[in-house]
């Protein structure tokens, strides 16, 4: 179902670049009769440079936000793994506590874990905190810090399970925070305008022939049109066709 919803958002977008192009392509046709291309044709080399400034500074400004954002991307990833190995070690060391004890931490391990997939990879998906995730894993902190060792062995590995749920809050801040972040609006606003400042000239350049300058605009427009596609795509981690899955709190829950 989820994987569903993901392509149809991408063929809502898909359907409505197509509109968008045989819109453009009839507005160049008509644009062309109205004799446009005539007043540009004796500005074609003055348009040949403003296409590569503008193209030039576009290509270099959308490689630096796509490799900001895939960045961000990567280090949800890493943090989300780190975070489940964590809890991992967690479960594994109770298992050497008394079976109260052992079945308590595994018990908060499971509700947290449940939570982060039912709740949080929503909330992050819309860029707010889950209140409701965020309660589990402090009760699943207060189990492991309020447990009472009965033997000196368990006083060793308590100190060992703190440690380690200390770590698995540091991996969850970090996830959370980089999983909040997103691309500037005025850094995206300015991507965007290039791209239709670029897209228009492409759009009143004097090709000698009608069928050319339409192959070549829709060219430019697919172009755009995937470079924003991927930007948004991977911009929102949990959302699109390409994210972060939660398939390792799913693989913790079930082991």
């Amino acid at each position: 179902m989820e994987n569903q919803v993901k392509w149809q958002a991408a063929a809502n977008h898909t359907l409505w670049f197509a509109v968008v192009v045989v819109v453009a392509t009839g507005a160049q046709l008509v644009a062309r009769k109205a004799g446009l291309y005539d007043l540009t044709a004796h500005e074609a080399e003055g348009l040949n440079t403003i296409i590569l400034l503008v193209g030039s500074i576009y290509s270099v400004m959308y490689a630096f936000v796509i490799f900001v954002i895939w960045g961000q991307f990567t280090e949800v990833e890493a943090f989300t793994m780190r975070e489940c190995n964590t809890l991992n070690d967690l479960a594994r060391f109770s298992f050497h506590l008394s079976p109260d004890a052992g079945r308590a931490i595994r018990g908060a391990i499971n509700d947290y874990t449940q939570g982060v997939i039912k709740h949080e990879w929503k909330a992050l998906a819309a860029r707010r905190q889950d209140r409701q995730t965020e309660k589990a894993f402090s009760d699943l902190m207060k189990v492991v810090i309020e447990f009472q060792p009965a033997t000196p062995n368990e006083t060793l590995l308590h100190g060992r399970l703190i440690d380690i749920a200390r770590k698995s809050g540091e991996h969850r801040d970090e996830r959370i925070a980089k999983s909040l972040t997103r691309v500037p609006a005025t850094l995206e606003r300015l991507v965007s305008t290039m791209a239709a400042v670029l897209l228009a000239l492409v759009f009143v350049y004097p090709f000698h022939h009608p069928a050319a300058g339409a192959a070549c605009f829709v060219l430019v427009a697919l172009v755009l049109f995937l470079a924003r596609l991927v930007m948004d795509d991977t911009d929102n981690p949990f959302e699109g066709v390409c994210n972060v899955s939660a398939r390792p709190f799913a693989e913790l829950t079930n082991g």
